[in-house]
C-alpha cells in the first residue's frame, strides 16, 4: 500500500506545477468566460480545462482509480483508490484577480471514503502542502504542525459561507457573532482548502464550515490530520468527506468551539 500511495503523490507533486502554471497563465488574460452554476456558485472556463488536465493525467498513469470530480462527476474504478479535485478552489477570487485559490487533489480509499493522500497547490502564493495518511504533513519539504494555543481568547478563527448562505444565515451570523465575542477574530479568505493548510501549519487555531462538498475536504483534511489536528462535524460526529459540515482545529479549541455550535446546529438547513 506504502507503495502505491508514494508513486501516486510522487508523480502529481511532480504534474500539478504545469496545472499551476496554466492557471496562472489564464489569470492574466483579460476575457475570462464565466458561467453561473448557482446563485454565489461560479465555473471558469479555467476550472473545466485544469479538471480536464488532471483527469487525463490520472487516466493515463492510474487507469484503474476511480474518480470523484467537482465539475465532471464520478467515474468508477476498480483498483480500491478514489481521486477526489477540485481542480479551482476559490474561483470566485480567481475571477476577481484575487491569488487566494488552490488545486486540490486528495486519493482516498474507495471503500471508506478515508484520505489518504492530500496535495493542495496554490500557484499563486508560490507554495503547495501535502500529506501521506502516517507520514506527517508537508509544506513543500517542510513538515508542519498546527499551533498549541488553547484558549479561545489567543485563538484566530476562519470560516466560510456555503453557496446556499440565505438559506441559514441567522444561524451562520449566530455562530459568527458567538465565536467573534470569544476569541482574537475571524477571517475568511474564501477557499476552504486555503483555510485548512493554514491551520494545518498554525497560522489559525480553528476553521468551520457548512455545505462543503467531498472536493472541499479530501486534500486538505488529510494535510490537517497529518499535521496533528482534529476533525469532526460541526455536531461533534466522526469526520468524514461525506458530511456537509466540517469543524477542523488545533485539537485544544474544539470543545470550546463544539459548544459554540450545541443548540443551533439542527436549525441549519444543508
Amino acid at each position: 500500500m506504502d507503495s502505491e500511495l508514494h508513486d501516486r503523490s510522487y508523480h502529481f507533486l511532480n504534474f500539478l506545477p504545469n496545472v499551476a502554471d496554466f492557471l496562472v497563465a489564464k489569470h492574466k488574460e483579460s476575457t475570462l468566460k464565466v458561467d453561473e452554476k448557482s446563485l454565489y456558485n461560479l465555473v471558469t472556463e479555467a476550472d473545466l480545462k485544469a479538471e480536464s488536465m488532471i483527469l487525463e493525467e490520472i487516466q493515463k498513469n492510474f487507469p484503474l482509480d476511480g474518480i470523484l470530480a467537482e465539475e465532471g462527476g464520478a467515474i468508477p474504478g476498480t483498483s480500491g483508490y478514489t481521486w477526489v479535485i477540485d481542480p479551482l478552489d476559490g474561483t470566485t477570487n480567481y475571477t476577481h484577480g484575487l491569488p487566494l485559490y488552490g488545486i486540490s487533489v486528495g486519493v482516498v480509499e474507495t471503500e471508506s471514503m478515508s484520505p489518504v493522500i492530500g496535495m493542495v497547490f496554490f500557484p499563486e502564493l508560490g507554495t503547495y502542502y501535502h500529506a501521506i495518511k502516517g507520514q506527517g504533513a508537508f509544506r513543500e519539504k517542510k513538515q508542519i504542525q498546527v499551533s498549541q494555543t488553547k484558549s479561545m481568547r489567543d485563538s484566530l478563527f476562519v470560516t466560510g459561507f456555503p453557496y446556499d448562505r440565505n438559506l441559514s444565515l441567522d444561524t451562520l451570523m449566530q455562530y459568527y457573532k458567538s465565536i467573534l465575542q470569544k476569541s482574537r477574530g475571524i477571517r475568511r479568505t474564501g477557499a476552504a482548502t486555503l483555510d485548512l493548510c493554514w491551520l494545518a501549519e498554525g497560522k489559525f487555531e480553528g476553521y468551520y464550515e457548512l455545505g462543503l462538498k467531498p472536493w472541499d475536504m479530501a486534500a486538505a483534511g488529510l494535510i490537517v490530520m497529518e499535521a496533528n489536528g482534529k476533525l469532526t462535524s460541526m455536531d461533534g460526529n466522526d469526520f468524514s468527506i461525506m458530511i456537509p459540515s466540517l469543524l477542523a482545529s488545533n485539537g485544544h479549541v474544539h470543545e470550546y468551539l463544539l459548544a459554540e455550535f450545541e443548540g443551533q446546529i439542527n436549525r441549519v438547513v444543508y
